[in-house]
C-alpha cells in the first residue's frame, strides 16, 4: 500500500485541498497554546469542522467536555490515550445520557497535544486492516482491542519514517504546501493514508494501480 502511495503521489497531492486539508490544520495548531479553548467560539468552530466533531452528532455537553479536557491537558506532559478515552467516558454522548467509547476523538485530542502521534480512525483502520469487534462488544474490551490497534499505528508510523518508506511522498507534500515543523511527519502521513483511502472507497483500484476519474 506505501508503494501505492509512492507511486501515485502526484495524483494524491493533486486531490488534497491546502484550504480545507491543511490550513485550518495548521490554524488549530499554531493556536492552541494561545487560545482558551474551552471558551473560544472560533477555535472550537474549526476544530469541529476539521475533525468532524460535528458529522458525530455528540451531545453539546459531551462537546464542551472535549474542549475543557483538551484545555486542562494542555499543561499536562503525559497526557496518553487510554486515560482521555476514560476521560471522556465519564460524560453522556448523547442526550438521553446514554455514554459511549469515542476513542477516535481521544485520539485527536492527544494528537493535537503531541503531533507526532498518529491519529485513529476509519481511515486508518481501513488502511492497515484493523480489527473490528462486533456490534455489542463490551467497552473495556473494545477499548483494550483498539489501545492494541494504537500501540501498533505508534510503532509502524516511527518505523515508516525511521526507514524512510514514504520519504520522498513526505518530501513531495511539503513542497507543495510549504509545511513548516507544526505539520509533523507524522500528521502528513495520515493526510496521506486519509486521501488514499478515500480513493479506494471510491472504487479507484483495478489491478493493483489507482485509477482517477
Amino acid at each position: 500500500m506505501y508503494r501505492l502511495i509512492n507511486q501515485n503521489i502526484d495524483q494524491l497531492l493533486a486531490a488534497i485541498s491546502y484550504d480545507r486539508d491543511v490550513q485550518p490544520y495548521v490554524w488549530l495548531i499554531r493556536n492552541l497554546v494561545g487560545a482558551n479553548v474551552a471558551t473560544s467560539a472560533e477555535y472550537q468552530r474549526v476544530y469541529r469542522r476539521y475533525w468532524q466533531l460535528n458529522s458525530a452528532r455528540l451531545s453539546e455537553d459531551f462537546c464542551q467536555s472535549y474542549f475543557a479536557l483538551l484545555e486542562e491537558l494542555k499543561q499536562a506532559s503525559n497526557a496518553n490515550v487510554e486515560t482521555v478515552a476514560r476521560r471522556l467516558l465519564e460524560v453522556p454522548t448523547h442526550g438521553n445520557g446514554r455514554v459511549s467509547l469515542q476513542f477516535s476523538f481521544g485520539s485527536k485530542l492527544v494528537h493535537m497535544l503531541n503531533q507526532h502521534l498518529p491519529v485513529y480512525d476509519s481511515m486508518v483502520k481501513d488502511f492497515y486492516f484493523l480489527p473490528t469487534g462486533p456490534a455489542k462488544e463490551k467497552t473495556e474490551v473494545k477499548l483494550k482491542r483498539l489501545l492494541t490497534s494504537y500501540e501498533f499505528l505508534v510503532a509502524e508510523y516511527t518505523r515508516v519514517l525511521r526507514n524512510g518508506i514514504l520519504g520522498d511522498s513526505i518530501e513531495r507534500f511539503r513542497q507543495k504546501f510549504h509545511l513548516g515543523p507544526e505539520y509533523s511527519d507524522s500528521k502528513v502521513i495520515d493526510t496521506l493514508i486519509w486521501r488514499f483511502v478515500s480513493f479506494l472507497r471510491n472504487g479507484a483500484v483495478r489491478n493493483i494501480n489507482v485509477v482517477y476519474g
